[in-house]
């Protein structure tokens, strides 16, 4: 049995590191008394993971941590001691208990969705949103990490096929999925520099405000199913 739960991370931690935030999970999880199973051998830890890792400056409404449990809990007392356990910041929204034969929560996910407020004077960004829209092909040259000074071109519209937009007071409000595969994705402020680099949109990236609002799987036509309530 896994105990899946879908948690926040508020705006107020939001330049915390991933392993930071992996390390406050499971600190909070040892504090809650939850049943979690642990690995064999010499150094035994807990068997838990999230969905997808977040960028360091991203806000979440919507992150999903599974953990292995050793033995059945009472879903509600469960929640509870959870919650009391996690600092300001982190906030348990909901959660579900399912068997192993769901999969692994990483492999579920297929994608993530976006909500980013991006500041832009004088700029015609619904020409250039047309632009990304109509297009057939758009290439990124992502960093590889590991590689110094080396990328990578990959096809922006794969991972985010379409993005939508308003504008008010000189910040500009965009919204969009992006596909999480197998082989890679895209992060959002990669999303913004095609749009500053290749469409020639003036954002101010460095004041972009971006907020992760759902991760979700998808179903065997491709269409977005929440993460909680889809087991059988």
């Amino acid at each position: 049995m896994k105990l899946r739960i879908k948690i926040t991370k508020d705006d107020s931690i939001r330049f915390i590191s991933h392993l930071e935030y992996i390390r406050t999970i499971e600190r909070a999880i040892r504090r809650a008394k939850l049943p979690a199973a642990y690995s064999e051998g010499f150094n035994p830890h807990l068997k838990f993971s999230l969905a997808s890792a977040l960028g360091v400056g991203v806000a979440s409404k919507a992150e999903f941590v599974e953990v292995e449990l050793a033995e059945a809990v009472e879903l509600k007392s469960a929640l509870q001691a959870l919650q009391a356990s996690l600092p300001r910041g982190i906030g348990v929204l909901e959660a579900d208990l399912v068997t192993k034969k769901t999969g692994k929560l990483m492999a579920l996910t297929r994608g993530a969705s976006y909500l980013i407020k991006v500041p832009c004077l004088a700029c015609d960004w619904q020409s250039a949103l047309d632009e990304y829209n109509n297009a057939a092909s758009i290439i990124f040259a992502k960093a590889l990490p590991k590689e110094k000074y080396k990328t990578k071109d990959i096809e922006v519209k794969h991972f985010v096929p379409k993005i939508t937009g308003s504008y008010e007071e000189g910040i500009i409000e965009l919204s969009f999925d992006c596909a999480i595969t197998p082989t890679g994705s895209m992060k959002a402020i990669e999303v913004l520099q095609v749009l500053q680099k290749q469409l020639g949109l003036p954002l101010v990236l460095e004041k972009a405000d971006i907020l992760r609002t759902d991760l979700y799987t998808t179903d065997e036509q491709g269409k977005k199913q929440p993460l909680l309530n889809n087991h059988d």
